[in-house]
């Protein structure tokens, strides 16, 4: 279970980089009215696509490394 927790974690933080970084500004770039929006970390947007997700990976991180 440990390693199922670290493994978990390391996919989660990869997936949240792309979910970010591409699918996010992808998704405004095929509104049809254009979009003029900027995405940063920290905008809401990027409270709720990024650091969310990355908390939730450094805990199963966490938790996977410190249990015995």
């Amino acid at each position: 279970m440990r390693i199922a927790a670290v493994i978990l974690g390391l996919i989660l933080a990869a997936a949240t980089f792309v979910w970010f970084f591409y699918v996010v500004p992808l998704g405004c770039a095929m509104n049809t009215t254009g979009c003029k929006e900027r995405f940063t970390v920290w905008s809401g947007v990027g409270v709720m696509h990024f650091w969310l997700p990355l908390l939730v990976a450094t805990s199963a991180i966490v938790y996977g490394s410190a249990r015995r």
